[in-house]
């Protein structure tokens, strides 16, 4: 029983450590698109 519940365990948190990562990489990628628009005077 405490087995599978540490499996369980890993995976939610290799599930919300996946979406963390790409909730931040989003979000770079957001500022640096942001950042070239302000020094291309672009919106």
């Amino acid at each position: 029983m405490t087995e599978s519940k540490n499996d369980f365990r890993k995976a939610l948190g290799a599930v919300i450590d996946a979406r963390g990562r790409e909730s931040s990489r989003q979000v770079s990628y957001r500022m640096q698109h942001q950042l070239i628009g302000a020094f291309t005077k672009r919106p």
